[in-house]
């Protein structure tokens, strides 16, 4: 079994190491070791195992993982004592039986190695390394044994052959009905009743029928004459050599059939949740062409009934608003209900959830998924795909924060998949960190070798949010053709919402080539095909966003997308009106309240219809962090200090989460109106912390302090945070002014040269700042 080769990043290898921490007893050890295993760690790799061995003693992964790690330092006697402990736990285990052949052909045990490669091969015929170890070593996979020759008949006696006077008749049962003709993979299939689904499992065995010679030997016993039981004795010597082995080897057959149709249903479900983690349109309907091969083998396959509701609900729900794929959806959610069997109910329970979401049920879809999740960690379950579909509900609901939460528990599961990695990254972008959200989008772009549609989407959208994206304009205009120019083409929904991302794209780089000279406003134009003539360009927008509405007209977000066009050009009316339509079409979208009081706030004399807006929102989420941060700014700027205050306040309640914003606006409040200058002190310094991956915000947090205790005489102190807002960010000019000043002022006679070398650094970075006359005089001394 290869090691991992990717090498991870030590924030991610810190969110590892915390996962397993936090839950040592749950599946978390299995990446962690891995990491650490392809990182050459061996140490913490082997501690690590051992630790999955005690907290999961019926498995056999975590001593194959041992046994791996053993395997990568030459240690094969150590490692092959692990397997043979895995294999006493789990003797059929596919990964065991493989790794304990390759050990052993290794040290020329190639018997040994050849007998356990065909157990691994007769665990999973259809394993792709196991197929692939075969042919290395030359082990042909094992041929059909023939059946046994049938033993010889029995003499037959004057007494029994009148029994047997009828003619045998051996049938070999067919074992297709033959009305049974294949389906068309993805055709309708009208639901069947429960009670029904018994007789749509395909019959592998003989039917009973009413045995002919048990009637006969009921009866008296006929007087027969020498040549009449000669006669017979002839017939049933003859009977017996062609009847039985016949029979055998029909039985035979329909074994070898039973046997080939299992490995099918195995490949195709298998094929389908491939599929489904590389999470493109194309996937989710390749993965329902594969459900629907395996059900018509085998209808009664749970697993896929579960994988099929899911994948068909997904593509409903967020790529074809088509009522038909619905239905499909809940036919197979119906075939799924009922059964003690555990595999695949994660699909089933996403499915449920989601279903009840798209279907304008979101509160119900929440409840759902929760009680889900709870009752799985309840049982130590966990699954990535409960997880990111619960982080979804909660994000879309505007509980940011707990869906940061849930959405980190999925990554320390499946950190490779870039469903989970979109959604956080889509998190932290309405969280507003921005950093994190282009992080998460690019790892998900990583695992899908730059073809990810929501995340080539996420991340030109998030370009385009920034205050100035100017420098980075050419790279959303790339993330948006490599999604239009996609094969196969993406659904009709991502296509949309890449036109109307389009259409904002060459609304802001138009408006932007104005206030650049000449020369970079034609490298803007021709790095992003925006046309240099505004009138060229408004036709542009205009025939792109007409073509996003005739692809995806009834998706609200298409309106959130244009209300962000006019934000940004400054028709702050029009996009108001733009994102109320997206509400109007979904009112318990909280996250389009959220865009409504941001559109708000910037619009002069908006801040009571952004209180409003806001307000409404925390009836959706109550609590939410965001939307009392949010609340709490629109009081604020009406002076409604203590308002502001107490909804600040409840803001950041909860310590451990990261609020930055709210923290900084509650320290101001603290200072300037309430002049309790220690409170606000403590609060610009968390304020710093929460900002430690903006550098930019940390500086400016960090300079207020220093303002803070320069008013409360705290010299030293001023001096110290003065200095880390330099360090924070090289860029931030007003902090060298303010600390120009300061050591100007309330300096020792040997900083002198300090004050001067700060003064000059302000000069380079604003050289006509408000600063720049009292800068000019500091530099000169």
């Amino acid at each position: 079994m290869p090691s991992p080769t990717k090498t991870l990043s030590p924030a991610e290898l810190a969110k590892l190491e915390t996962a397993f921490a936090t839950d040592p007893a749950s599946q978390a050890y299995k990446p962690l070791a891995e990491a650490y295993l392809a990182m050459g760690r061996y140490m913490e790799a082997m501690v690590v195992c051992k630790k999955g061995v005690k907290a999961h003693p019926t498995l056999a992964d975590p001593r194959v993982l041992l046994a791996r790690v053993y395997a990568d330092q030459g240690k094969d006697k150590k490692a092959l004592e692990e397997l043979q402990g895995a294999l006493a736990v789990v003797p059929t285990d596919r990964d065991a039986l493989r790794l304990t052949a390759q050990l052993q052909w290794k040290s020329g045990e190639k018997d040994a190695a050849r007998q356990a490669l065909l157990k691994a091969y007769e665990a999973d015929p259809a394993d792709a390394e196991t197929l692939g170890v075969m042919r290395e070593f030359g082990v042909e996979a094992p041929k059909p044994v023939a059946p046994p020759p049938p033993p010889p008949p029995a003499a037959a006696t004057a007494t029994s052959a009148p029994n047997l006077l009828v003619e045998a008749d051996v049938t070999v049962p067919n074992p297709l009905p033959a009305d049974a003709a294949p389906a068309v993979p993805g055709a309708p299939r009208r639901a069947a009743p429960a009670r029904a689904a018994a007789s749509r499992r395909p019959s592998f065995e003989p039917e009973e029928s009413v045995s002919e010679v048990s009637e006969l030997s009921e009866l008296p016993p006929r007087k027969r004459s020498k040549k009449d039981s000669g006669g017979l004795a002839k017939a049933l010597f003859f009977m017996l050599i062609f009847a039985v082995p016949a029979g055998a080897g029909a039985y035979y057959g329909i074994g070898q059939y039973r046997a080939k149709q299992k490995r099918e249903v195995n490949k195709q479900v298998q094929g389908a949740q491939d599929l489904l983690k590389t999470d493109t349109f194309a996937a989710y309907k390749q993965a329902c062409e594969q459900g629907e091969l395996a059900l018509d083998r085998d209808p009664s396959s749970l697993l896929a009934h579960r994988i099929l509701a899911y994948a068909y609900v997904v593509r409903w729900g967020e790529h074809e608003h088509d009522d038909t794929i619905k239905v499909r959806a809940e036919e197979h959610l119906k075939e799924a209900q009922g059964s003690g069997e555990e595999k695949g109910l994660s699909y089933q329970y996403a499915a449920e959830a989601l279903l009840a979401y798209y279907s304008g049920k979101p509160s119900e879809a929440l409840r759902l998924m929760e009680d889900r999740v709870k009752a799985a960690e309840a049982e130590n379950k966990k699954s990535a795909l409960l997880y990111n579909t619960l982080g979804v509900l909660q994000m879309n609901q505007g509980d940011l924060e707990h869906a940061k939460e849930t959405l980190d528990k999925a990554l320390a599961i499946a950190p490779d998949d870039p469903r989970v990695r979109v959604a956080m990254g889509t998190v932290q972008l309405r969280r507003g960190a921005d950093g994190d959200a282009s992080v998460q989008f690019a790892k998900a772009l990583d695992y899908t070798k730059k073809s990810h549609p929501e995340a080539l989407l996420g991340t030109a959208i998030a370009i385009l949010d920034l205050a100035e994206p100017a420098r980075r304009y050419k790279a959303a205009a790339e993330y948006l053709s490599a999604l239009q120019k996609a094969e196969p083409r993406h659904s009709p929904r991502q296509l949309a919402m890449g036109q109307m991302a389009r259409a904002l794209l060459i609304a802001r780089v138009s408006k932007d080539m104005g206030e650049y000279e000449e020369k970079f406003a034609k490298e803007l134009g021709e790095a992003t095909g925006v046309s240099t003539d505004p009138s060229k360009a408004t036709r542009d927008i205009d025939a792109a966003e007409k073509e996003a509405f005739g692809l995806d007209r009834t998706n609200p977000e298409l309106f959130i997308l244009k209300g962000r066009r006019l934000f940004w050009t400054e028709k702050l009316d029009d996009a108001a009106v733009e994102v109320r339509k997206a509400i109007e079409a979904s009112s318990t979208t909280a996250q389009f309240h959220v865009e409504l009081a941001r559109v708000l706030l910037k619009k002069e004399g908006g801040e009571p219809q952004a209180e409003e807006a806001l307000t409404k929102a925390l009836t959706l989420v109550p609590g939410s962090p965001k939307l009392l941060t949010m609340l709490g700014t629109a009081q604020a700027r009406q002076k409604k200090w203590e308002e502001a205050r107490l909804t600040l306040e409840k803001a950041t309640e909860d310590q451990k989460t990261r609020n930055g914003e709210a923290r900084f606006m509650l320290a101001r409040i603290y200072r300037d109106e309430k002049k309790d200058l220690k409170r606000s002190a403590e609060l610009f310094e968390k304020a710093a912390a929460d900002y430690y991956a903006d550098p930019s915000l940390a500086a400016v947090s960090y300079d207020e302090l220093g303002y803070t205790q320069e008013s409360a005489g705290l010299k030293d102190k001023a001096r110290s945070a003065y200095e880390k807002a330099l360090n924070a960010s090289k860029e931030y000019a007003p902090a060298y002014c303010h600390y120009a000043r300061f050591l100007a002022k309330e300096g020792q006679p040997n900083d002198k040269d300090r004050v001067k070398a700060v003064a000059t650094e302000f000069l380079k970075l604003d050289p006509k700042g408000e600063c720049a006359a009292d800068m000019k005089g500091l530099a000169a001394q």
